[in-house]
Order: structure tokens, then sequence, then C-alpha cells
């Protein structure tokens, strides 16, 4: 069996603003949201795993020598205050040579499982798109062919990933993902979660 050459791309370098703290570090079911995410990441077949860091970069980074992440590579994005633009082209440079697929992932959808994932990777090859459908929208998780790196690499603040998912001109599978519309953007957001967190996960 060939080895697997997807690169995975956690983005945790933002402010969280409306959350007033570091967000990816706030708990939910006894671990942080980004742990979530990185554990529903690391199972799939992948040549590397990174996650972004940014405004939160020293305390992210004292998480993992805590054991926190194991198996994820922490890279800071000086540029972090110019969005999360930045932070994709910064992990489509470091995983360009060695990764023919991309997935982007945010720290904060943590209820996206690992199977939701294998399935949006399969979708699609190194010449394609395939993204997340949810709530009349399109996003994250999406995975990108090796054919739109030199997209990736050149996206700025006005010109985010999603307008190449948007565009008509390319073909983009796109995967019903109700799941990664549960984004925590407040700590609201994230007593909501936790008040149905019992349904959710059968606890």
């Amino acid at each position: 069996m060939a080895e697997s050459r997807l690169g995975i791309l956690i983005l945790a370098a933002g402010e969280a603003r409306r959350f007033g703290a570091c967000k990816q570090l706030a708990h939910f079911l006894k671990k942080p949201l980004l742990q979530h995410v990185v554990d529903a990441a690391l199972p799939l077949p992948h040549k590397r795993l990174i996650i972004v860091t940014g405004r939160y970069d020293a305390e992210i980074k004292r998480a993992a020598d805590t054991g926190l992440f194991i198996g994820a590579e922490l890279v800071y994005n000086p540029d972090w205050q110019a969005g999360m633009s930045s932070a994709i082209r910064l992990g489509c440079e470091l995983l360009a040579t060695d990764c023919d697929q991309l997935l982007v992932l945010l720290s904060d959808q943590i209820l996206v499982s690992t199977e939701e994932l294998s399935t949006l990777i399969n979708s699609t090859d190194s010449t394609g798109m395939a993204c997340s459908g949810f709530r009349n929208t399109v996003g994250p998780p999406a995975v990108f062919g090796r054919s739109y790196y030199p997209d990736l690499l050149s996206l700025d603040a006005e010109n985010g990933a999603k307008q190449l998912l948007t565009n008509n001109n390319h073909q983009v599978c796109v995967i019903p993902m109700q799941s990664a519309g549960w984004d925590i953007d407040s700590p609201d957001d994230l007593e909501k979660l936790e008040d149905v967190g019992s349904y959710i996960f059968g606890n």
C-alpha cells in the first residue's frame, strides 16, 4: 500500500476576540477544544499534521509540554493578525513538498468525527477539492488537492479559501456535515454545547 501523502492543517492562530481568552484550550468533556480536533484527525492516514498557532502560541506550547497534542507539529504564524488566509498559506508552504492533499480544519469544530473526515478525503484526489456543507453554506473542514496549492499560496485577507470553494469554475465535492456547523465563538456557545453534550455524546 502506498504511503499516505495527506497533510493535515489545524488552524489555531486566531485571537478569539469574542471568547475573550485562549479558546483553543477551553475545556469540553474534560479536554481542550483543540485536543478534540487533534484526536479526530490523528487516526487518518497522513504524512504530517501541523497546528498553526498565533495569538496564543505560548499558551498552546506550554499545554503541549504537558503531553497534549502528541503527534502534531506546532508552528507559529508571525502574521496571525492578517487572518486565516495567512495561516493557510503558511501551512501550504510547509506541506506542499511532502503532501498531495491538504486537509484544513478549525480548532473549534470539535464535533466533527474521524469518519466524517475520512469520507471527505476519500471523495476527491490530488486534482480536486471537497468541503463540508452545513447551515446552507460551505466551508471547513475542506480538502484541497495539489492542483490548488498555487491558489492557496496566493490567498490574502480579501480573497480567502472560501472563494475557491464557491467559484463556479471549480469542481467541488460538497459533503453534508452538520457537525461542522457547531463552532465555538463565545463562552455562551461553549455553555450551550455543554448543555446538549450528554445528548450528543450519550454520556
